[in-house]
């Protein structure tokens, strides 16, 4: 069975793009260490967010 979950970065025109990317980086970086694998990422048409999806394995009890 699958675990999913979602992350919205902003991005907007008037955030520098190396904080938008670092942002990125550093969400990425915390979801592996907690077991998750970038499953699809997705910017919107009007550029307000990146959504990051994330999917990883349930252990079974």
């Amino acid at each position: 069975m699958k675990e999913c979950t979602e992350r919205l970065i902003k991005v907007g025109f008037s955030r520098d793009p190396k904080v938008i990317f670092d942002e990125v980086e550093k969400v990425s970086y915390k979801m592996v260490q907690e077991g998750w694998h970038l499953k699809d990422t997705c910017i919107e048409e009007n550029l307000a967010s990146i959504h990051l999806f994330y999917e990883r394995d349930l252990k079974e009890k």
